[in-house]
């Protein structure tokens, strides 16, 4: 009776799997990362967690590869604006910051009405600018518990937070990014989904399980939910801290509210060779014969790195994609289908000369669910973008040994000594910085366009 109650249920999950993306209002204004900042991400567990705030952060360097900054992160599992105003000499202010965002009210929300949020708020933002830095407010994510706009349960505190930290950010002229409302109907509305996903490996389990009864009415649902298309998206981790895929998508709409770049750059090629536009990018050495078009590109900045395993949120959220403009069209291609190749590696399916000739997001492209099949190599996009993460974890393992020390060498009538070892790890933090930026440094690709016959 349980495996039939359990399939029933994953039935009824699967029929209602029909999510879809509801388009958020954009912060605008203009991305307030400017050359020289220094820019601490104050915020609780799911700051900490180093994953949306390491994503943002990769982004940045990124696509803003002429300036130069730093990113620290000051995230604290369990953290209210006033917890977090009680470290703020020795793990804010001691960064020296030019930029201070603020990422807090998942823990608030028990505690405080969006009067007292608000009043807290007021007081994190005198610090702020008590220290010669400028002030970033974030709405808190949503709570994945399949609320939405109609029914928002146990989400209602956090929304009466955004939207009275959106008046008050108004009031204060400061940035201000509203990811609450950009995911909260996505996620709500994803969750039936989600709940089947998640029950995926345990029903596949099941399933080649003999003495399990109804295992082979099991094997016929995995088999018919492996056919789809369309697979169930899960946000991993749990309601209140998603995994890589919910976060990614919490790092982008942070960056659209935000105002951040969206634009790559711009290819324009005939089949022949001949350049007809390079806007942000150089095109050099481009031969076509008819069937093969190469050429070297050299763009000015870099697409959105995300987790190699995280694109299957694209197909959710279209902002992630959005967020790298990097277009490539051909123009003059023979009738049919054209594989695009880059570094020797094969990028997606293959596109049509019409698709070729109207541009292609390559980006989308090189993340996407077919651009990488099992046991293929990373293409040179995927596989800078996977670079720039692992330096930027790399230099938060740091960063994390730092508060603990900073902590300890801002105490009274601390040794001496301890303000010696902090001046040095700053310095290996510098280090891993310098890294992230030579990891982000944008790399002469070559593409090749090649045509696919049709199969007999």
């Amino acid at each position: 009776m349980h495996v039939l109650r359990l399939l029933s249920v994953s039935l009824a999950i699967a029929f209602s799997f029909a999510a879809t993306l509801s388009p958020g209002v954009s912060g605008g204004g203009e991305f307030p990362l400017k050359d020289g900042d220094i820019w601490v991400m104050a915020g609780d567990s799911i700051t900490a967690q180093h994953l949306h705030s390491n994503y943002f952060e990769a982004f940045c360097f990124a696509r803003y590869p002429k300036l130069k900054f730093a990113f620290r992160n000051s995230g604290v599992g369990g953290h209210t604006i006033p917890t977090t105003l009680a470290r703020f000499d020795y793990d804010i202010a001691a960064w020296k910051p030019t930029v201070v965002s603020v990422e807090l009210g998942m823990n608030d929300k028990g505690r405080f009405t969006p009067e007292e949020y608000i009043a807290n708020m007021t007081t994190m933002v005198k610090q702020i600018r008590g220290i010669d830095a400028r002030p970033v407010m974030l709405t808190a994510s949503p709570v994945n518990s399949g609320d939405t706009m109609a029914s928002l349960g146990q989400n209602q505190r956090l929304h009466d937070y955004a939207v009275s930290l959106k008046s008050f950010s108004a009031s204060e002229k400061v940035p201000f990014a509203d990811q609450f409302h950009l995911l909260i109907d996505v996620w709500g509305k994803n969750k039936p989904a989600e709940s089947l996903a998640n029950a995926m490996p345990m029903l596949r389990k099941l399933s080649l399980d003999p003495a399990v009864a109804g295992a082979e009415g099991l094997k016929t649902f995995v088999a018919a939910q492996d056919a789809l298309p369309k697979k169930p998206v899960s946000m991993q981790g749990d309601p209140v801290h998603p995994g890589a895929p919910g976060q990614v998508m919490m790092a982008a709409a942070l960056l659209k509210e935000l105002g951040a770049e969206a634009f790559v750059s711009r290819a324009v090629v005939d089949a022949s060779g001949k350049i007809a536009e390079a806007k942000g990018c150089t095109i050099e050495n481009a031969k076509g014969d008819g069937k093969t078009l190469t050429f070297d590109r050299l763009d000015e900045s870099v697409p959105f790195p995300i987790p190699a395993d995280t694109n299957v949120v694209m197909a959710l959220d279209p902002t992630i994609a959005a967020l790298s403009d990097y277009t490539l069209a051909v123009t003059g291609l023979k009738a049919g289908r054209h594989q695009l190749a880059i570094g020797g590696v094969a990028v997606g399916d293959p596109r049509t000369d019409k698709e070729w000739a109207a541009g292609v997001n390559v980006a989308a492209l090189a993340y996407g669910p077919t651009a990488r099949p099992a046991g293929a190599a990373a293409n040179p996009i995927v596989a800078q973008g996977q670079a720039i993460l692992a330096a930027v974890g790399a230099k938060e393992g740091l960063v994390g040994q730092w508060r603990a020390l900073s902590q300890r060498a801002h105490a009274k009538d601390a040794p001496e000594n301890l303000k010696t070892e902090l001046a040095a790890l700053m310095k290996r933090v510098e280090a891993e910085d310098e890294k992230i930026r030579g990891a982000a440094k944008p790399r002469t690709l070559r593409f090749e366009l090649t045509f696919v016959p049709d199969v007999q």
